[in-house]
């Protein structure tokens, strides 16, 4: 017995045809002239059977209604409102409208900045003092992170002419895009040769080394440990990333601890993975705005404790701390291998600029292709890392630079210390030497203005020195930045103390 499969489609037609035989004119005359009646019984019938359905057809056709003929749409060119002003009126608008500046009106600090600003002309032929406008006299360098003095190394210079000679200036395009050169693979394969590491990728500058890294790996939902003492790059990179920041004392053990066990606490509570989210902590070797080396061994038993990563910033501790110059991990005897992510920057001791960030294969070819400096910055010119294999070949050579660079530390922290009216903040052995004043000012403002006279007394003097600014952290007190070489002889160490202490005395009126 076969089945019909009756297609309901079908059906519709047929039945519509069907209906229509049966229409007349008489009925469709009927449906005409009684439609009002054959209205009126439906909606008899529809409002007792479902007065909510009536109620709602009604309130959509007066809304249609409405628009149709009642709404009114503004017509700009007719509108009341619209009253000619006479060419009295405009010429005195004209006269009293007062712009908003595109810019805040600087500050007085930032004025004083700004007028004060010194121009550094060039080196003596000695190498060992600068060249300032203005002053008759050579200038003792104590403001440059140039704490080998590799800059004006004979043999460094003629690495980096030759270098431009034979590449040109710019390479022309990003690393990923035609900008690669030998040169940068001969560097970043010779620097983490010296650091130990698998590989390093260079970029082409040292801020933006450090704000790309960090949002190469940390991205929005993942959590970041940092110490309020963090330079500019790296609250860069914080904001960048997006991500879950939590700030803990600076150099304080206790405070990390506490942070991380509250952490730990929570995801025990709202029962959460703690696999499921990127977590690092994020140090400075040697503390740009502090002038003091990071607990290195006791932040990392933390970072193992509690399962976290950690980025190291290595700028001013590379080429400074260590027997050999590979820094704070150097300098802790911690292997570079037990960091993550560590940063180094190629404008202090290795006399060129830029940044490079050594690691394992994994966290290199990561950054090929997410780290933002990397990836659509322009790279490098040749010559420059021609300079940095230059200097990294003379401190592999000679070690003995480093010994130099400490005594002279030792030597220039000592005079420091003995002038009155200023405290030492930085600890041993630290090359970058921060003074503030030891009794506090009135405000932060009068303390940033002090720094700022007293920096240009000692240039005035025949010394470079430099104030911080602005406080970028709270707490962070304004202070007299004084860095280290071993350029730096001993005389030149006595006068520093000098010059830098009767400028105080001067502004203070003392």
């Amino acid at each position: 017995m076969s089945i019909i499969t009756v297609n309901p489609l079908f059906e519709l037609i047929v039945w519509t045809i069907q209906a229509s035989r049966k229409v007349t004119f008489e009925l469709i005359w009927d449906l005409f002239i009684h439609a009002p009646q054959y209205y009126e019984y439906w909606w008899t019938n529809l409002l007792r059977d479902a007065p909510l359905h009536v109620f709602i057809e009604t309130s959509l056709i007066l809304f249609i209604l409405w628009l149709t003929f009642i709404r009114r749409t503004v017509d700009p060119g007719k509108s009341s409102n619209n009253t000619k002003l006479t060419q009295k009126e405009v010429d005195w608008l004209l006269e009293t409208w007062q712009p908003e500046p595109l810019v805040p009106e600087l500050s007085t600090a930032e004025k004083f900045i700004i007028d004060n600003c010194p121009l550094i002309e060039g080196f003596t032929q000695e190498g060992d003092a600068l060249l300032v406008r203005g002053v008759s006299e050579p200038v003792i360098d104590c403001c440059s992170f140039d704490f080998l003095g590799m800059s004006q190394d004979a043999t460094v210079k003629k690495v980096t002419k030759d270098a431009l000679d034979y590449y040109g200036c710019g390479s022309c395009g990003p690393r990923g895009f035609y900008g690669t050169i030998d040169q940068h693979l001969n560097f970043e394969l010779a620097i983490a040769k010296f650091m130990g590491t698998q590989e390093a990728i260079s970029y082409s500058d040292g801020a933006s080394a450090l704000s790309s890294a960090i949002p190469a790996f940390s991205k929005k939902g993942d959590l970041l440990i940092v110490d309020e003492s963090v330079s500019e790059p790296i609250l860069t990179g914080l904001n960048l990333s997006r991500s879950t920041v939590q700030f803990f004392k600076h150099n304080d053990v206790v405070d990390l601890r506490s942070i991380l066990e509250a952490i730990a606490e929570d995801d025990v509570n709202k029962r959460r993975d703690s696999t499921q989210q990127r977590r690092f902590i994020v140090v400075e070797g040697l503390y740009r705005n502090e002038g003091d080396i990071c607990p290195l061994p006791e932040i990392l038993a933390l970072k193992e404790e509690f399962c976290y990563r950690m980025i190291l910033d290595e700028s001013l501790s590379f080429g400074t701390l260590g027997a050999s110059g590979r820094g704070v991990t150097e300098h802790f005897g911690i292997e570079t291998s037990d960091v993550e992510i560590v940063l180094l920057a190629m404008d202090t001791a290795l006399a060129s600029i830029g940044g490079v960030c050594v690691g394992s294969r994994e966290i290199v070819d990561h950054q090929r292709l997410s780290g933002a400096g990397y990836c659509f910055s322009a790279s490098a010119p040749p010559f420059l890392s021609a300079a940095a294999i230059a200097a990294l070949t003379k401190l592999e050579k000679e070690p003995q630079m480093l010994v130099h660079l400490n005594d002279r530390v030792q030597i220039l922290y000592g005079a420091l210390k003995s002038i009155p009216l200023l405290q030492h903040k930085s600890t041993l052995p630290t090359p970058v030497m921060h003074l503030v004043f030891e009794t506090p000012l009135a405000s932060v403002n009068d303390e940033a203005m002090a720094m700022l006279e007293i920096a240009k007394l000692c240039l005035q003097g025949g010394v470079a020195v430099t104030a911080s600014k602005f406080a970028i952290m709270k707490g962070l007190r304004p202070s007299l930045v004084v860095c280290a070489s071993t350029k730096l002889t001993d005389m030149q160490i006595k006068k520093i103390a000098h010059v830098i202490g009767s400028s105080v005395r001067s502004h203070l009126k003392v």
